[in-house]
C-alpha cells in the first residue's frame, strides 16, 4: 500500500481489537515518509460495509452523553463560534459568503453562527433543520469550508479532495482536528476509535496545505482550529485578530507528547 500523501511505503504499525458487529479486529500501517498511519482494514473495507459502520457507530453516539465522552467538546465547540463570529466582525470572513460546516453532525456550530453558517452531514442531517443536500454541495462555489472531527474520518485522496474541491480559486478552509508529530504505536492511544480511519501528522499536512493551493496558515490555540488561506489579503486581515499563531506554512503547533484529547 502507498501513501496517498507522500507515496511513500506504508508498512503494519499495530492492531486494535473492537469486537464491533461491522469491525473486529483493526490494522493500522505508517508511511515511512510522512508518518501518516491508515486504518488499512477500513480503508479496504467494501462501502456498504463502511456505511454500516457508520450508522452502528453514530447510532451510539446520538444515545450517548457526549460531555461525559469528551468534557472539552461543548466549550471548543463554544470557543470556535466565538472566533468565527469575530472572524466576520474584522472582515476576514465575509457574513454574505457562501460558507458551510461540512460533517456538521449535530449542527450545533453552525447554530451558534447562524445564519451565515450552513451545514451538512452525510449521516446525522435533519431535513427540517436547514441542512444542506448532497445536490447542493457544487464545487468551487464556497467561499468557506469547515470541517469539525471529520479529516479523521476520511478514507484517502477522494475524500479529501472531495472537501477541498468545494473552495472557489481564493476559499478559505478552516479544520478542527487531531494533528501529531508522530502517531503514538499504541493500541490504547484515545484517538484510535472505530471509524477514525486517517491519523495526520505535520509533514502530511504541510503535503495536503501546498498541495490544494493555501499560501497562508493560522492556529487559533483555544479553540483548537486551523486556517487556510488561499487570498493572501484575508490572510493579512487576521493579523487585526487575538489568539492566532500565524505562518506562511501549516502551522505545525502540536509537537510534544502527550498530544491532547
Amino acid at each position: 500500500m502507498k501513501c496517498f500523501v507522500c507515496g511513500g511505503d506504508m508498512r503494519p504499525f499495530i492492531e486494535k481489537s473492537f469486537g464491533l458487529t461491522n469491525l473486529d479486529v483493526c490494522r493500522y500501517v505508517r508511511c515511512d515518509g510522512c508518518g501518516l498511519v491508515v486504518a488499512e482494514t477500513l480503508y479496504d473495507m467494501p462501502r456498504q460495509n463502511w456505511e454500516a459502520l457508520n450508522r452502528e457507530c453514530h447510532a451510539a453516539y446520538q444515545h450517548t452523553d457526549a460531555l461525559a465522552v469528551d468534557p472539552n467538546w461543548l466549550p471548543r465547540l463554544k470557543a470556535q463560534a466565538n472566533v468565527l463570529n469575530d472572524l466576520v466582525k474584522h472582515g476576514v470572513l465575509d457574513e454574505s459568503a457562501r460558507a458551510v460546516d461540512y460533517g456538521a453532525g449535530d449542527g450545533k456550530l453552525a447554530d451558534m453562527c447562524r445564519p451565515w453558517l450552513k451545514k451538512f452531514d452525510a449521516y446525522m442531517a435533519r431535513p427540517d433543520e436547514g441542512y444542506l443536500t448532497a445536490e447542493d454541495l457544487t464545487p468551487a462555489s464556497f467561499d468557506f469550508v469547515i470541517t469539525c472531527s471529520v479529516f479523521e474520518h476520511l478514507l484517502g485522496a477522494s475524500d479529501v479532495e472531495k472537501i477541498f474541491a468545494l473552495l472557489k480559486a481564493d476559499g478559505t478552509a478552516a479544520l478542527h482536528t487531531l494533528v501529531c508529530e508522530e502517531v503514538p504505536a499504541d493500541p490504547n492511544w484515545f484517538y484510535l476509535q472505530p471509524v477514525h480511519a486517517t491519523f495526520w501528522t505535520n509533514a502530511a499536512m504541510k503535503i495536503i496545505f501546498r498541495q490544494y493551493g493555501f499560501k497562508g496558515c493560522a492556529y487559533h490555540v483555544d479553540a483548537r482550529l486551523w486556517l487556510m488561506f488561499r487570498d493572501t489579503e484575508k490572510f493579512s486581515r487576521l493579523k487585526a485578530c487575538d489568539g492566532w499563531i500565524l505562518a506562511d506554512a501549516f502551522v505545525d503547533y502540536w509537537k510534544v507528547k502527550p498530544y491532547r484529547k
